[in-house]
């Protein structure tokens, strides 16, 4: 009982977080809207049910004025509800989002009808000398003020009890009847004290239940905050750990580039070192034999075509890595004309006829293909044909035949170059293309061969749109396959504009 001073003398909502207590009030008018309109129904009911039993079928068997009396009260009482009644469905509640300053101010007509009410009642009562239905009614009234902060609940209770002493101390007064005077006291201090403390403690259990709700809803919004930052800090990591797997691959890559850079140098080296080392070596030999004058006149000749021969071995070896690095640069001059291909290819079998005669091979060129016409490069079109015809010759063991077709497919001049050769491995195929290649087939002439000419071969049917392929089985031979477009390409941009 020490609490209940402080409960009283506490503001009602002062264990509520300030940013909380609009809400907090909302919702108690809200739940008083609701229970007060609950009771009023009751109420109304139970005015209509006492004026059919007590006024209609007078089964208190009251005086006629002491009914009318009761009917009086009871007619009060009864619109005074339904005036309530109305005004709280005249803008009804449907969340505590709707409340509004109107509905305050119908709780506070409401508790004033339930002082005047209570009042009324006693005053009956005490008119006609206390039938009991009228002290269930009182209790019932005073009932209605349901959720009502304790300091307001006090003074109400006060105004109530003070009021009733008033009005039986004047009617027993007035008609100095004495027999209901201690009952009277009692009853209205005994429920007076009764409906304040379970008015106060239902009150402060409504407030320490929302604050530990409105706690909790805090704590799981902190906690779902905390969850939502983990989310997007786990995101940056993800984002970071993709951007770091990135970088690796980059320079995973960029290594991998490096180490083929590193073993291409290697190869030039090899092959500065091998192929062009030793004919120099040749050729500084040759040319000394003859400088000697140790060489007869008749094999002059000999000598002499010996050193032109070694001085082409090595300028194509030079044009070839030349023309492969303006290919990689992206400096090497590809102009788009109109030609006829199969002009250009039967040009390159009359060029190889005499050497592949030479190793007894017969070259069989046929055109198969209605229209030759092709847009492309002139030049690159015909080192493209120059190498796959010189590597079919060259690769042909004696006495086999080279056949060069020409045909037509869907928007391409189709050229085949079959030879009946040694054929390729799948490691060969896997490699073909490839710069500084040496392959398991070798020349069965004795001829050069730098590994660079099918890898120009390729970067160039690519740069002029066309495509290149090869198809092989080892101990069958191998046909290789260009395709150039037969229609001008206008997004066609040479790898360098002419100058």
């Amino acid at each position: 009982m020490r609490r209940f001073p402080k409960i009283l003398l506490q503001r009602s909502d002062a264990t509520i977080v300030e940013q909380h207590r609009e809400e907090f009030w909302r919702e108690i008018i809200f739940i008083s809207m609701r229970r007060v309109r609950v009771l009023v129904w009751v109420a109304i009911i139970a005015h209509l049910l006492q004026i059919y039993t007590v006024n209609v079928r007078n089964s208190l068997h009251v005086s006629p004025t002491e009914n009318q009396f009761i009917f009086a009260m009871h007619l009060g009482l009864f619109f005074s509800k339904a005036v309530l009644l109305f005004l709280m469905y005249l803008r009804p509640l449907r969340s505590a989002n709707d409340v509004q300053p109107y509905h305050t101010r119908v709780l506070w007509l409401t508790a004033l009808v339930i002082i005047a009410g209570t009042q009324l009642s006693s005053y009956v009562i005490l008119f006609t000398k206390g039938h009991p239905i009228f002290y269930f009614i009182i209790v019932m009234i005073w009932y209605s003020a349901l959720l009502v902060p304790p300091r307001i609940l006090f003074a109400l209770l006060a105004l109530m009890v003070s009021s009733f002493w008033v009005l039986v101390a004047v009617f027993l007064r007035t008609t100095n009847t004495t027999s209901y005077n201690s009952e009277a006291f009692a009853a209205s201090v005994a429920v007076t004290v009764f409906l304040m403390i379970s008015g106060s403690m239902f009150f402060r259990n409504f407030a320490e239940t929302f604050r530990q709700r409105k706690a909790l809803e805090e704590e799981r919004n902190r906690i779902a905050t905390l969850n939502a930052e983990a989310l997007e800090l786990n995101k940056e990591l993800e984002n970071q750990a993709l951007t770091i797997r990135s970088i690796n691959s980059q320079l995973s890559e960029q290594n991998q580039m490096l180490r083929e850079l590193d073993a291409e140098k290697n190869e030039l080296m090899g092959i500065v070192a091998h192929d062009l080392k030793n004919p120099i070596s040749a050729v500084r030999g040759l040319a000394d034999l003859m400088q000697s004058e140790l060489v007869p006149a008749p094999d002059l000749r000999y000598v002499s075509g010996q050193i032109v021969t070694t001085a082409d071995r090595m300028l194509e070896l030079v044009t070839n890595l030349l023309d492969l690095n303006r290919l990689e640069a992206g400096k090497m001059k590809f102009q788009q004309v109109e030609l006829d291909v199969s002009a250009l290819v039967a040009g390159e079998v009359l060029h190889y006829r005499s050497q592949a005669e030479a190793k007894q091979i017969t070259i069989q060129y046929r055109n198969e293909a209605p229209s030759t016409r092709i847009y492309t490069d002139e030049l690159a079109t015909k080192e493209v044909f120059d190498n796959l015809i010189s590597n079919a010759v060259k690769y042909s063991p004696f006495g086999k035949q080279v056949f060069v077709k020409i045909l037509n497919t869907d928007n391409f001049v189709r050229v085949e170059v079959r030879d009946e050769g040694p054929g390729l491995s799948d490691d060969d195929k896997a490699r073909l293309f490839g710069k500084f290649v040496r392959l398991s087939a070798r020349p069965t002439g004795g001829e050069h061969s730098t590994g660079l000419g099918l890898s120009i071969v390729k970067k160039m049917v690519e740069a002029m749109q066309g495509r290149v392929w090869c198809e092989s089985e080892l101990g069958k031979g191998s046909t290789f396959i260009v395709e150039l477009p037969t229609a001008p390409d206008n997004n066609f941009i040479p790898l360098l504009p002419p100058s």
